[in-house]
Protein backbone atom coordinates (compact mmCIF):
# COMPACT_ATOMS: atom_id res chain seq x y z
CA UNK A 1 0.00 0.00 0.00
CA UNK A 2 1.25 3.53 -0.85
CA UNK A 3 1.02 6.08 1.42
CA UNK A 4 2.19 10.15 1.38
CA UNK A 5 2.99 12.62 3.91
CA UNK A 6 2.96 15.95 2.40
CA UNK A 7 4.98 18.03 4.31
CA UNK A 8 3.08 21.83 3.94
CA UNK A 9 4.42 25.32 4.03
CA UNK A 10 2.28 26.96 6.36
CA UNK A 11 1.82 30.85 6.67
CA UNK A 12 -0.46 33.65 8.01
CA UNK A 13 -2.63 33.42 5.22
CA UNK A 14 -5.29 30.82 5.91
CA UNK A 15 -7.17 30.88 1.74
CA UNK A 16 -3.26 30.16 0.88
CA UNK A 17 -2.83 26.94 3.71
CA UNK A 18 -5.84 25.30 2.64
CA UNK A 19 -5.06 25.72 -1.51
CA UNK A 20 -1.65 24.51 -0.65
CA UNK A 21 -3.23 21.42 1.28
CA UNK A 22 -5.46 20.40 -1.53
CA UNK A 23 -2.37 20.72 -4.05
CA UNK A 24 -0.86 18.43 -1.67
CA UNK A 25 -3.65 15.87 -1.45
CA UNK A 26 -3.84 15.77 -5.16
CA UNK A 27 -0.28 15.40 -5.75
CA UNK A 28 -0.58 12.49 -3.07
CA UNK A 29 -3.35 10.94 -5.50
CA UNK A 30 -1.44 11.17 -8.67
CA UNK A 31 0.92 8.60 -6.50
CA UNK A 32 -1.45 6.88 -6.11
CA UNK A 33 -1.98 6.76 -2.23
CA UNK A 34 -3.97 5.11 0.09
CA UNK A 35 -3.49 7.52 2.68
CA UNK A 36 -2.40 11.25 2.68
CA UNK A 37 -1.49 12.80 6.24
CA UNK A 38 -1.05 16.41 6.69
CA UNK A 39 0.38 18.49 9.62
CA UNK A 40 -1.20 19.71 12.49
CA UNK A 41 -3.49 23.08 12.25
CA UNK A 42 -2.82 23.18 8.36
CA UNK A 43 -6.06 25.71 7.78
CA UNK A 44 -5.03 28.04 10.36
CA UNK A 45 -1.25 27.57 11.47
CA UNK A 46 -1.02 28.09 14.93
CA UNK A 47 -1.12 31.88 14.67
CA UNK A 48 -3.44 33.45 17.30
CA UNK A 49 -4.65 35.61 15.37
CA UNK A 50 -6.70 33.39 12.78
CA UNK A 51 -8.45 31.58 15.30
CA UNK A 52 -11.29 34.14 15.32
CA UNK A 53 -12.59 33.58 11.94
CA UNK A 54 -12.58 29.59 12.62
CA UNK A 55 -15.43 27.21 11.71
CA UNK A 56 -16.86 24.27 12.04
CA UNK A 57 -14.80 20.92 10.77
CA UNK A 58 -16.52 20.89 7.46
CA UNK A 59 -16.45 24.35 6.74
CA UNK A 60 -12.46 24.21 7.62
CA UNK A 61 -12.01 21.45 5.31
CA UNK A 62 -14.69 21.80 2.64
CA UNK A 63 -12.20 21.96 -0.10
CA UNK A 64 -10.66 18.45 0.75
CA UNK A 65 -14.25 16.85 1.29
CA UNK A 66 -15.25 17.81 -2.16
CA UNK A 67 -11.64 16.41 -3.80
CA UNK A 68 -12.15 13.17 -2.03
CA UNK A 69 -15.76 12.26 -2.74
CA UNK A 70 -14.78 10.50 -5.54
CA UNK A 71 -10.97 9.29 -4.74
CA UNK A 72 -9.70 5.78 -3.22
CA UNK A 73 -8.16 7.92 -0.47
CA UNK A 74 -7.72 8.47 3.22
CA UNK A 75 -6.95 11.97 4.07
CA UNK A 76 -5.86 12.09 7.55
CA UNK A 77 -5.66 16.63 8.21
CA UNK A 78 -4.74 18.23 11.23
CA UNK A 79 -7.51 21.43 11.22
CA UNK A 80 -8.20 24.08 14.03
CA UNK A 81 -11.88 23.72 14.24
CA UNK A 82 -14.69 25.15 16.61
CA UNK A 83 -17.47 22.99 17.78
CA UNK A 84 -20.16 24.11 20.35
CA UNK A 85 -18.12 26.90 21.01
CA UNK A 86 -14.62 25.97 21.67
CA UNK A 87 -11.88 25.60 19.46
CA UNK A 88 -9.95 22.65 19.70
CA UNK A 89 -6.44 21.73 17.95
CA UNK A 90 -7.87 18.48 15.55
CA UNK A 91 -7.50 15.92 13.17
CA UNK A 92 -9.57 14.85 11.08
CA UNK A 93 -10.09 11.35 8.89
CA UNK A 94 -11.74 11.83 5.90
CA UNK A 95 -12.64 9.46 3.04
CA UNK A 96 -15.20 9.90 0.18
CA UNK A 97 -16.72 12.79 0.99
CA UNK A 98 -17.19 12.19 4.52
CA UNK A 99 -15.36 12.61 8.37
CA UNK A 100 -15.31 9.37 9.14
CA UNK A 101 -13.51 9.93 12.71
CA UNK A 102 -12.23 13.02 14.37
CA UNK A 103 -9.05 13.27 17.07
CA UNK A 104 -8.55 16.13 19.58
CA UNK A 105 -5.33 16.93 20.75
CA UNK A 106 -5.25 16.16 24.51
CA UNK A 107 -1.80 17.83 25.45
CA UNK A 108 -1.34 21.08 24.61
CA UNK A 109 1.67 22.45 24.49
CA UNK A 110 2.84 24.64 27.32
CA UNK A 111 5.53 27.25 25.80
CA UNK A 112 3.09 28.59 23.29
CA UNK A 113 -0.17 30.28 23.55
CA UNK A 114 -2.20 26.74 22.67
CA UNK A 115 -4.00 26.79 26.23
CA UNK A 116 -4.73 30.15 25.89
CA UNK A 117 -7.36 30.04 23.15
CA UNK A 118 -7.65 25.99 22.96
CA UNK A 119 -9.76 23.07 24.88
CA UNK A 120 -8.06 20.04 25.13
CA UNK A 121 -9.52 16.98 23.89
CA UNK A 122 -10.66 13.93 26.14
CA UNK A 123 -10.45 10.58 24.70
CA UNK A 124 -7.41 8.67 22.80
CA UNK A 125 -9.14 6.57 19.43
CA UNK A 126 -7.97 3.94 17.04
CA UNK A 127 -9.75 4.16 13.78
CA UNK A 128 -10.56 1.26 11.86
CA UNK A 129 -9.96 2.05 8.13
CA UNK A 130 -9.95 -0.18 4.98
CA UNK A 131 -6.17 0.81 5.20
CA UNK A 132 -5.65 -0.48 8.57
CA UNK A 133 -5.91 0.79 12.54
CA UNK A 134 -4.96 3.79 12.81
CA UNK A 135 -3.96 5.88 16.01
CA UNK A 136 -3.31 9.67 15.61
CA UNK A 137 -1.12 11.27 18.20
CA UNK A 138 -0.50 15.59 17.42
CA UNK A 139 2.94 16.70 17.57
CA UNK A 140 3.90 17.27 21.06
CA UNK A 141 2.10 14.35 22.01
CA UNK A 142 4.86 11.99 20.40
CA UNK A 143 7.08 12.91 23.56
CA UNK A 144 4.69 10.81 25.75
CA UNK A 145 5.41 7.15 24.97
CA UNK A 146 2.86 6.25 27.22
CA UNK A 147 0.30 7.51 24.80
CA UNK A 148 1.52 5.52 22.14
CA UNK A 149 1.65 2.80 23.76
CA UNK A 150 -2.00 2.84 24.83
CA UNK A 151 -2.65 3.20 21.41
CA UNK A 152 -0.92 0.06 20.20
CA UNK A 153 -3.01 -1.68 23.16
CA UNK A 154 -5.78 -0.98 21.36
CA UNK A 155 -5.09 -2.47 18.42
CA UNK A 156 -3.01 0.12 15.89
CA UNK A 157 -0.83 -1.03 13.23
CA UNK A 158 0.19 2.78 11.93
CA UNK A 159 0.37 5.98 14.16
CA UNK A 160 -0.67 9.38 12.36
CA UNK A 161 1.44 12.24 13.63
CA UNK A 162 0.36 15.76 12.01
CA UNK A 163 2.71 18.28 13.45
CA UNK A 164 4.35 21.96 13.88
CA UNK A 165 7.86 20.96 15.26
CA UNK A 166 10.44 23.33 15.13
CA UNK A 167 13.69 23.41 13.68
CA UNK A 168 15.43 23.82 17.32
CA UNK A 169 14.30 20.60 18.15
CA UNK A 170 14.11 18.77 14.99
CA UNK A 171 16.63 15.82 16.12
CA UNK A 172 14.30 15.10 19.10
CA UNK A 173 11.30 14.58 16.50
CA UNK A 174 13.26 12.29 14.03
CA UNK A 175 14.43 10.42 17.37
CA UNK A 176 11.13 10.20 18.78
CA UNK A 177 9.36 8.91 15.75
CA UNK A 178 11.96 6.53 15.38
CA UNK A 179 11.18 5.78 18.82
CA UNK A 180 7.51 4.89 18.84
CA UNK A 181 8.02 3.36 16.20
CA UNK A 182 10.32 0.33 17.71
CA UNK A 183 8.68 0.63 20.87
CA UNK A 184 5.28 -0.52 19.63
CA UNK A 185 6.22 -2.30 16.25
CA UNK A 186 4.04 -0.48 14.16
CA UNK A 187 4.65 2.40 11.37
CA UNK A 188 4.96 5.88 11.83
CA UNK A 189 3.86 8.67 9.78
CA UNK A 190 5.34 11.87 10.79
CA UNK A 191 4.10 15.04 8.76
CA UNK A 192 6.06 17.90 10.03
CA UNK A 193 5.26 21.50 8.19
CA UNK A 194 7.66 24.38 7.11
CA UNK A 195 7.36 27.83 7.24
CA UNK A 196 8.82 31.09 5.26
CA UNK A 197 10.98 32.02 8.45
CA UNK A 198 12.43 28.36 8.75
CA UNK A 199 11.12 28.33 12.54
CA UNK A 200 9.66 25.02 12.06
CA UNK A 201 11.88 22.26 10.26
CA UNK A 202 9.93 20.10 8.28
CA UNK A 203 11.71 16.27 8.01
CA UNK A 204 8.65 14.63 8.33
CA UNK A 205 9.15 10.85 7.98
CA UNK A 206 7.56 7.78 7.22
CA UNK A 207 8.83 5.02 9.54
CA UNK A 208 8.27 1.19 9.70
CA UNK A 209 8.09 -1.32 12.30
CA UNK A 210 11.63 -1.99 12.78
CA UNK A 211 12.09 1.66 12.90
CA UNK A 212 13.92 1.85 9.85
CA UNK A 213 12.79 5.16 7.70
CA UNK A 214 11.57 4.68 4.49
CA UNK A 215 11.21 8.05 3.35
CA UNK A 216 12.17 11.45 5.02
CA UNK A 217 11.43 15.07 3.86
CA UNK A 218 13.81 18.10 3.27
CA UNK A 219 13.00 21.84 4.50
CA UNK A 220 11.02 22.76 1.70
CA UNK A 221 7.23 22.30 0.79
CA UNK A 222 7.17 18.77 -0.65
CA UNK A 223 5.24 15.36 -0.56
CA UNK A 224 7.34 12.11 0.42
CA UNK A 225 5.74 8.53 -0.61
CA UNK A 226 6.36 4.99 1.13
CA UNK A 227 5.01 1.26 0.98
CA UNK A 228 3.37 0.42 4.29
CA UNK A 229 2.60 -3.48 4.60
CA UNK A 230 0.17 -4.28 7.46
CA UNK A 231 1.37 -8.17 7.22
CA UNK A 232 4.70 -6.63 8.06
CA UNK A 233 3.48 -5.52 10.91
CA UNK A 234 2.57 -8.71 12.30
CA UNK A 235 5.15 -10.68 11.04
CA UNK A 236 7.42 -8.45 13.27
CA UNK A 237 5.37 -8.73 16.27
CA UNK A 238 5.67 -12.42 15.76
CA UNK A 239 9.20 -12.82 15.25
CA UNK A 240 9.93 -10.38 17.70
CA UNK A 241 7.74 -10.80 20.56
CA UNK A 242 8.73 -8.21 22.76
CA UNK A 243 5.23 -6.56 22.84
CA UNK A 244 4.44 -9.80 24.99
CA UNK A 245 6.24 -8.99 27.81
CA UNK A 246 4.14 -5.82 28.59
CA UNK A 247 1.43 -8.09 30.50
CA UNK A 248 5.24 -9.63 32.99
CA UNK A 249 6.21 -5.73 34.33
CA UNK A 250 5.07 -5.51 37.75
Amino acid sequence: MIVAVAQQRIVEDVEVNKMKALSLVKRAIQHEAKIVVLPEASNTGLFPENFGKVRSLEEELDLILKLSERKDILVIAGVVERSEGNLFNSVALIYRGEVIGKYSKILLFPLNEERKYLTAGKELKVFETDFGKIGVLVCYEVRFPEMARKLMKMGAEILAVPAEFPAERIEHWRTLLRARAIENQFYVLGANCVSPDGFYGGNSMIVDPMGNVVNEAGNLQEIIIGEVNLEYVRRVREEYPFLKDLDSIP
